[in-house]
């Protein structure tokens, strides 16, 4: 009984059993199927999360500040990439109308900028947020090599040189701007200096302190850009004994040097009468009591070297430097003269006949012009200068009043010795000092009728007439 009753037991128990195993078993793969969602859905947003923020803050994208540009384009608050995508549409349009006018010494050409290049990479990489920013561009050497032997043939420019002009031209280009301009020609070049310009002629120096002047001035540098004052070179240098007269001879050699060359001449004078030992249209009047100068400037990028000497009676002038492109010639148009008037005055210091006080000369107007060439070829021609110097008047001066003539003289035996040497006889007759004799023709009064007027009316007798009566008897007046 006990036996049946354990095996009835068991198999309800095992029943029991199982049907909580299932029970356990859905529970179990529940929560397992739960945590592994959970799992995953918490990986994936930790995946991502950590994806944003290696993005946000260790991997950012870049991008420019407020107030940021690159040549006149703002580019602030913009990505590296989008900045760089905005320049990429614009170099063509600015290549076909950029200009880069470049200029040497006295002549500016316009540089080809057909294989001019834009760095866009660099350009941005090296760009600072907040700030203004430039352009990266690359010009060929050779290129610019080509560039200055066809527009500067004059100067012969070295691998160092092109090298440096080439940095130049990069240079100016970096703003971007539709126009550019650069002066290649300073002193960091190592181009040849050569004499660009020389004036000569006879000098007649009458004080020793002429050639101490022309001495310091045998080479003296003209540094670019400055201005040159000859009176205060003179006064800075203090000559012991030098006049004005050779100081203008030394001043006009140097103008004339000048007007030779593209200086610009800011002040230069002339004197009262015409020179004998300087050309028409080339004095340069000093006079320093009265602070007359020569002032001129350098108007070049590059120093140039005045050299003065003064061999015998030979003033010779240099003007030495980086060679020109133009040459300028002085052109001295026709003389006009003009003649002096004769002045008379009257002084009581002349008792007789007259004084010649100036004896006079003659004046002149002459045009002044300088022709530009280049290979011979005259470009235009600027007027210099318009030299204009008065005639001296001729002065005689004569007495203040005429002297008296004197008086006849009465001869004893009864002529009369005229002033003017002949003499009158008692009869009238002339003597002649040739010994002819002039007898005067006698003169008689013309005789005329009197005047009779009866009644005393003012008119005369045969000039009245006979009154008129009208009708009635009454007299009518004339």
């Amino acid at each position: 009984m006990n036996q049946h009753k354990r095996r009835n037991h068991l198999p309800c128990r095992q029943s029991v059993w199982a049907g909580r195993s299932v029970k356990l078993d859905n529970q179990v793969f529940g929560k397992t199927l739960l945590t592994i969602t959970s799992s995953a859905f918490l990986v994936f947003g930790v995946a991502n999360a950590g994806s944003f923020a290696a993005d946000k803050w260790l991997f950012p994208a870049q991008e420019f500040g407020s107030n940021t540009y690159i040549g006149t384009t703002d580019v602030s608050n913009m990505e590296l990439t989008d900045a760089r995508l905005l320049f990429t549409g614009k170099v063509e349009s600015w290549r076909s109308t950029a200009e880069l006018m470049v200029t040497y010494q006295d002549v500016t050409a316009s540089y080809p900028l057909d294989n001019a290049k834009i760095l866009l990479d660099e350009t941005v990489a090296n760009a600072q947020t907040g700030t203004q920013n430039d352009f990266v561009f690359e010009l060929s050497e050779d290129s610019t090599r080509t560039f200055l032997e066809r527009q500067f043939p004059v100067s012969v420019f070295s691998a160092a040189d092109i090298t440096l002009i080439n940095e130049k031209l990069e240079f100016a280009l970096q703003s971007g701007q539709a126009m550019s301009r650069v002066t290649i020609s300073d002193d960091t070049l190592g181009v040849s200096y050569e004499t660009v310009s020389e004036t000569s002629w006879s000098h007649s120096f009458t004080s020793s302190g002429a050639q101490e002047v022309v001495k310091a001035l045998s080479d003296y540098k003209i540094e670019a850009g400055t201005q040159f004052s000859f009176l205060d070179f003179i006064n800075e240098m203090q000559p012991a004994d030098v006049t004005d007269e050779d100081l203008t001879e030394i001043a006009s050699a140097i103008y004339a040097s000048v007007l030779k060359t593209n200086f610009l001449v800011d002040e230069r004078s002339i004197g009262a009468a015409v020179p004998t030992s300087i050309p028409l249209g080339q004095e340069a009047a000093i006079n320093r009591n009265l602070g007359i100068d020569l002032v001129f400037t350098n108007v070049n990028a590059s120093a140039f070297n005045l050299q003065l000497s003064a061999d015998g009676s030979r003033l010779t002038t240099k003007i030495a430097g980086m060679p020109f492109v133009n040459t300028y010639e002085i052109l001295t148009g026709s003389e006009q003269e003009l003649e002096p008037r004769l002045i008379r005055q009257f002084s009581a210091f002349v008792s007789s006949g007259r004084v010649v006080e100036e004896e006079g000369s003659d004046g002149v107007i002459v045009e002044v012009t300088r022709a530009i060439k280049s290979d011979g070829k005259e470009l235009k021609v600027e007027a210099v200068s318009t030299d204009f110097y008065p005639p001296v008047h001729r002065i005689e001066v004569y007495p203040l009043t005429k002297a008296e003539a004197p008086a006849p003289v009465a001869n004893p035996d009864g002529t009369i010795t005229n002033p003017d040497g002949t003499i009158t006889h008692p009869d009238g007759t002339i003597k002649n000092p040739d010994g002819t004799i002039v007898i005067p023709t006698p003169t008689t009064p013309p005789t005329t009728d009197p005047v009779i007027d009866t009644d005393l009316d003012g008119i005369p007798d045969d000039e009245e007439k006979d009154p008129d009566y009208d009708k009635g008897g009454n007299q009518i007046d004339p």
